[in-house]
């Protein structure tokens, strides 16, 4: 036990001398090193603060989902069952590529019809994880008209989930490779982070269905519907040399003569509630004038339109010239236009903002009309209400409400001191 105590002893003095030691060694080190400027940065091994998981994008779309919506099998395709606003379904006569593309007619009236549309319910229903791919992909589409041209197309994007919350996306003309649909193919591309998950709390990871939720009217053709990988594109005006600043104007401007102005007005429709054409008999002025007779008192009809962009659909501003600024235009038609107040004349403007002016006597240089004898009209610009905004103007409008008959030509914009 002594022998024990004795080396115990031993050792723990010889502990004690290496200790102190050490610390002067310790200390005369670090006070090298601080001579030095030498610092410790202390290195937490665990803050506490989880870090933000990173979404890698996949080397393709499909390891991820199914990337085809609709190609040639239309077996998860539906229309409504209990309102006929919305008709279609596969055609093999016109498509895009393959053998089949999607002829879709509809006329959305407010009176009869709370939706149109139809929805495809991709990869046999299967819910779907679109969140890896969700800021990198667009909904990618070829879309044409039946017939003729539509400007822009009336047309919300949904995504479903399986608890049945949606999000949407407008399918602006920014997405389109030209401004208007005609009967050419073109291709239409709508990114996935246009749509807003947080409105309805749409589950991004359990999506069951796209549905296309159509407004006003008309017929197109959809093909090779499908997500693709998407980078957005800078943005350019729709003007040749893509200018910076409103293009600047020499007036007169002629809106409409033989034809509308570069081919950029809209309207020229026949079905059950318009015809709007162009007619060689007896113009005002030129080979060509616009007749128009339509019946918007049927249950199923609405107001009929007609417009015209002058500057390419680039947004326009009127300030400096509202002065002195009038629109002017040649008309025939009976008397009970101006007793009914069946045609007005505005503008609109990019944030779909109008204001519109009825026809009255006031107006015309004869202070009446007559079915077979051209009055001229002249409209100052001061003398439309307030609604659009003249610093952002995107059209001039021409638009006929309950019944009747008409003739239109040579419509001009005018400075009344040129």
């Amino acid at each position: 036990m002594n022998v024990e105590k004795q080396n115990s002893s031993g050792q723990s003095s010889i502990y004690t001398l290496f200790r102190h030691w050490g610390y002067t060694m310790i200390l005369a080190l670090c006070l090298l090193m601080s001579a030095c400027g030498i610092q410790f940065q202390e290195n937490a091994l665990y803050t506490g603060v989880e870090p933000e998981e990173t979404i890698v994008r996949p080397a393709s779309i499909s390891m991820a989902v199914e990337p085809i919506i609709f190609d040639e099998d239309a077996t998860n395709f539906w229309l409504p069952t209990d309102i006929t606003c919305t008709t279609g379904g596969v055609e093999s006569k016109v498509k895009h590529s393959g053998k089949n593309a999607l002829l879709i007619e509809w006329d959305r009236d407010p009176k009869i019809c709370e939706w149109a549309g139809f929805g495809i319910g991709w990869d046999d229903w299967a819910g779907k994880d679109l969140s890896e791919v969700f800021d990198y992909a667009a909904i990618q589409m070829y879309a044409r008209t039946k017939k003729g041209k539509m400007f822009g197309l009336p047309t919300v994007l949904t995504l479903e989930d399986y608890s049945g919350n949606m999000a949407w996306s407008y399918v602006g003309s920014s997405y389109f490779e030209r401004y208007y649909l005609d009967e050419e193919w073109q291709k239409i591309e709508v990114p996935l982070n246009t749509f807003d998950l947080n409105e309805d709390g749409l589950d991004i990871t359990n999506i069951k269905q796209l549905m296309f939720e159509l407004q006003a009217s008309g017929s197109i053709y959809l093909d090779d519907i499908q997500l693709v990988y998407y980078e957005a594109k800078p943005k350019e005006i729709w003007l040749p040399n893509a200018p910076t600043s409103a293009p600047s104007i020499s007036y007169p401007v002629q809106l409409f003569g033989d034809e509308f102005i570069n081919n950029n007005g809209w309207g020229l429709l026949e079905d059950h509630c318009q015809n709007i054409e162009l007619t060689s008999t007896a113009p005002s002025q030129g080979e060509k004038a616009i007749h128009a007779t339509w019946d918007t008192s049927k249950d199923d009809c609405y107001h009929v339109t007609i417009g015209v962009s002058w500057t390419n659909w680039f947004p326009v501003d009127l300030s400096s010239e509202k002065a002195n600024l009038s629109v002017s235009l040649d008309i025939k038609g009976s008397q009970d236009l101006l007793t009914k107040q069946a045609v007005r004349f505005g503008f609109e403007d990019y944030d779909r903002k109008t204001s519109f002016l009825s026809l009255d006597a006031s107006m015309l240089e004869g202070g009446t009309l007559t079915p077979d004898q051209w009055q001229k009209v002249q409209i100052p610009f001061s003398a439309f209400p307030a609604g659009a905004n003249i610093k952002n103007i995107k059209q001039f409008l021409i638009r006929m409400d309950k019944d009747g008959e008409v003739y239109l030509d040579n419509i001009r914009l005018e400075m009344t001191n040129s």
